[in-house]
């Protein structure tokens, strides 16, 4: 062990013991904080890469990092403020805000000052609503962990219930797509012999043509009737190959 930093900080009537130290058999800093004497949280730094003589700075570093983090903990308390996630665009995984508030506050008698903090490490290191619930309580004595789960796990599963509920009653409220119109060579063949009586020979050469015109649209068999009865010579004529193709 190269080096061992232990350091206390009394909030809100409770001592926070912060311990961080150095394993040269796994390469990693480990700080482990305490509150009122009972482990809350466990943070590790793996250090492996750097040459011996880094070790003591980066020991010191680490401790530092979390005690001002811890410190800011501190200074929210006192100053009754509420911390509001605010997830980073590229985020896999977030709380929203509302949800993190109500998480901020079923937490803080287990973690404290350190509550924003270990709240903030699980959401940064889960991909999940599952996976963060057990990166939220990992490092609680088993009894804690089971009486903290009980607790946020309602507020989890009934915000994702209402996130669920929200999201089919969208799907509901979007119109129906329309379903794509194939044009099939049973159809094809019942269309030409209608427009047979119109164009005689040219039936199939005015067809063609317009199943061209109507393919660019994407359209309905409705516009693919419009297109055809446009090549008749009169508009009486249009509106009577419009019937006729309109009941195959």
């Amino acid at each position: 062990m190269a080096r061992s930093i232990n350091q206390d900080i009394h909030a809100g009537g409770s001592v926070y013991h912060i311990q961080t130290e150095y394993y040269r058999s796994s390469g990693k800093i480990v700080t482990n904080i305490f509150k009122d004497g009972l482990s809350v949280k466990r943070l590790e730094k793996d250090v492996s890469d750097l040459p011996e003589e880094e070790i003591d700075r980066e020991v010191e570093n680490f401790h530092n990092l979390v005690l001002e983090k811890l410190k800011a903990g501190k200074k929210r308390e006192e100053a009754e403020t509420k911390r509001v996630a605010a997830p980073p665009e590229e985020a896999e995984f977030f709380i929203p805000r509302e949800l993190y508030e109500r998480l901020l506050v079923e937490i803080s008698p287990f973690f404290g000052i350190a509550s924003s903090f270990v709240l903030d490490e699980a959401i940064e290191n889960s991909r999940s609503f599952s996976g963060f619930l057990e990166e939220l309580t990992s490092d609680l004595p088993q009894e804690q962990k089971k009486l903290l789960t009980a607790k946020i796990k309602p507020l989890i599963e009934n915000y994702l219930a209402v996130m669920k509920k929200e999201e089919e009653s969208s799907e509901e409220s979007q119109p129906e797509a329309e379903e794509s119109f194939t044009l099939t060579p049973e159809l094809r063949d019942k269309i030409l012999t209608v427009l047979s009586d119109y164009f005689g020979i040219m039936a199939s050469v005015i067809l063609d043509e317009a199943v061209e015109d109507w393919e660019i649209s994407g359209g309905s068999y409705e516009e693919l009737v419009d297109i055809i009865s446009s090549h008749a010579d009169s508009e009486e004529e249009a509106n009577e190959i419009k019937t006729r193709l309109m009941f195959l």
